[in-house]
């Protein structure tokens, strides 16, 4: 098999991707790409599992793609969104909206600040994890010079810029496109766990 992962897994994972849009990376309870790789849910840590390794391939090839963001869209997991919603995405994320920014604490605060100032930049930890998850900024794991891996927290204004994905959009109807798609690629439970759900 070599080192990357089997092609009809790969083409599997991403037919499903062009379907819906959109896909868990793990959920033991909805469609995602652990049980793709694995051929049924998986519960707990998927890492320890016999298709632990092929997972980590081919989350890691799609990552490596370009056209797949990591996205802790549902319920805080992360979740594999397809490019053709990401204008949506960014578009949800530029509006800093109420459920955004209540509740951040100030270390949060003052790094969304440096992000906003430098556009992109490389943190961890648990205020960068705060702002991924109200969708402040998008962050994506890139490789160093160094051949390790660093977390890039990029505003979504830079992320739009770098992938053309054209002028900034209007918040509300892209919140409604995302949820229509979660609905039909996730089922219709897993829109009230979307971020700006009134309970989330």
């Amino acid at each position: 098999m070599g080192t990357g992962p089997t092609a009809s897994t790969l083409a599997e994972v991403r037919a499903a991707l062009e379907r819906g849009g959109l896909l868990m990376l793990h959920d033991a309870r909805r469609p995602s790409l652990t049980a793709l790789v694995a051929g049924a849910p998986i519960r707990g840590s998927w890492w320890g599992h016999p298709s632990g390794q092929e997972i980590f391939r081919v989350a890691s090839e799609l990552e490596d793609a370009g056209d797949i963001a990591f996205v802790p869209l549902i319920g805080g997991k992360v979740t594999l969104i397809h490019r053709p919603l990401w204008a949506d995405l960014a578009a949800v994320g530029e509006a800093r909206e109420p459920w955004q920014l209540e509740g951040l604490d100030r270390a949060a605060r003052a790094l969304l600040s440096e992000v906003d100032g430098a556009g992109r930049l490389r943190a961890s930890g648990a205020a960068a994890k705060s702002l991924a998850r109200k969708l402040l900024i998008h962050a994506a794991q890139v490789h160093t010079e160094r051949g390790a891996h660093a977390t890039e927290l990029q505003t979504w204004q830079s992320f739009r810029k770098d992938h053309r994905l054209g002028g900034r959009r209007r918040p509300e109807p892209a919140r409604r496109a995302l949820e229509s798609a979660v609905e039909r690629a996730l089922g219709a439970e897993a829109v009230a766990d979307l971020p700006w759900r009134p309970g989330r």
